[in-house]
C-alpha cells in the first residue's frame, strides 16, 4: 500500500485527503492497474485527470474514454512485472485480543 501512497502524492503529485475516492481507489492493484494507466495518460501529456474516472472502468472503457490504444496500455503493463499485492486496507479482529 505504501508504494501506491508514495507513486500517487510524489509521481502525480495528488494531495491524497483531497481525493474523493481515497482510500478507495487504493484497492486497485498497483503494478496492473494503477501504474500502467497513470503512466499512459502521462506519457500523452495529460495531468490532471480524474482518478476515480481512470480507474473504475474496464480496460475497454479507459481505453475508449481517453482515445488511447489498448495495445498501447498492454504494452505499459508488461514494464511491470506483476505483483499480486497483499494489502490490507482494514483488519477487523476482537477487542481486547
Amino acid at each position: 500500500m505504501e508504494a501506491k501512497v508514495n507513486y500517487l502524492k510524489r509521481n502525480l503529485n495528488r494531495q491524497l485527503q483531497k481525493e474523493r475516492a481515497f482510500p478507495l481507489l487504493l484497492h486497485y492493484n498497483f503494478t496492473d492497474h494503477i501504474w500502467p494507466r497513470c503512466e499512459v495518460l502521462r506519457d500523452f501529456g495529460m495531468k490532471n485527470f480524474d482518478l476515480v474516472e481512470v480507474l473504475t472502468s474496464t480496460e475497454k472503457e479507459f481505453c475508449e474514454k481517453f482515445n488511447i490504444k489498448p495495445s498501447t496500455l498492454t504494452h505499459k503493463k508488461a514494464l511491470k512485472k506483476f505483483n499480486p499485492e497483499k494489502d490490507q486496507l482494514w483488519v477487523y479482529g476482537a477487542v481486547g485480543n
